[in-house]
């Protein structure tokens, strides 16, 4: 008698399964990918490396649409505020560029956005960026013009840190004769890894250029130079100030992880006026006036230490 209930319960559950179950459709609608986030190719990341606390955006050249520029100030021989150069050139990421003198205002190394030099500087190594994305690093001749037709980007900045995944340091050979280049300062730079992923770094503490070099290694990167630092250390992420400067600036090397916002942006990265005097004149007055680059609040030499 328990089996007939139990066999009648069962039937009456099955008939009801099948009563309100449907089968799914072939034409249903499949499930919404997760979306992809775009922002991939440029990230930020926090280290501690021996001590030295230090921020790193990571920019994956792999990607062509990602893009590596410049931005000067609207005229060449005037400094501009932070903030009006991250508003002319919006970018996804920036920091601070290269050297420039205490008094003139003028850039010590050359300065090539999208194929066209805006400034002629003649002292340090580049950073050099070609239209595929594949970037070196060039020692050009102290005071003599380079060809740079074959580069979208070229920053001129320096000194050397890293060659080939070893410590290289020299400053006197690129034109760096101020001895306090070895001292200590809150620094910035930028490198490459063998995974062609470029490296913008910012310490958040004094250190040497030897130390720096370091720190570039330990992150990956087989090359690196120096950029501009102390007062004038800036870093800027997606909307960000990350590092605000404590004056006013000439340049800035920004990212892009959209080539079509860098096209839109890029007429408003060059300087509207050129100082076109500066880049004519003689080898022997440029040796007899070198600019002197900005070191906190003395007027050095061109070629001479990062601002402390």
């Amino acid at each position: 008698m328990m089996r007939f209930w139990v066999l009648c319960v069962g039937l009456m559950c099955s008939l009801v399964y099948q009563t309100h179950w449907e089968a799914p459709s072939a034409y249903a609608t499949p499930p919404k990918p997760k979306a992809q986030s775009g922002g991939n190719s440029v990230s930020l990341g926090y280290r501690v490396i021996k001590g030295i606390p230090v921020r790193v955006i990571y920019a994956d050249l792999n990607n062509p649409n990602v893009r590596v520029s410049a931005v000067t100030s609207q005229q060449i021989g005037k400094d501009e505020s932070f903030w009006g150069l991250l508003a002319r050139s919006q970018p996804t990421a920036a920091i601070t560029g290269t050297y420039f003198c205490a008094t003139s205002k003028i850039p010590v190394g050359d300065i090539v956005i999208e194929g066209e030099r805006v400034h002629f500087g003649g002292v340090g190594t580049s950073l050099c960026i070609t239209y595929d994305n594949q970037v070196r690093f060039i020692r050009q001749p102290l005071h003599r013009q380079v060809d740079w037709s074959n580069y979208r980007l070229v920053m001129g900045a320096g000194p050397r840190l890293l060659q080939k995944g070893k410590v290289s340091l020299y400053p006197p050979g690129e034109g760096f004769r101020d001895k306090r280049v070895y001292a200590s300062s809150i620094r910035t730079a930028v490198g490459v890894t063998r995974h062609n992923k470029l490296l913008l770094v910012a310490t958040a503490k004094p250190v040497t250029l030897r130390q720096l070099a370091k720190v570039m290694k330990r992150l990956g990167a087989t090359d690196a130079i120096a950029l501009d630092g102390g007062g004038s250390t800036a870093l800027y992420y997606r909307r960000e100030v990350l590092v605000l400067p404590k004056r006013k600036l000439t340049n800035l090397l920004v990212v892009y992880e959209d080539n079509t916002v860098y096209e839109e942006r890029l007429a408003r990265l060059k300087p509207s006026v050129r100082y076109e005097r500066y880049a004519s004149v003689s080898l022997r007055s440029r040796r007899e006036s070198s600019p002197a680059v900005r070191v906190g609040v003395h007027s050095r030499p061109a070629g001479s230490s990062p601002s402390r």
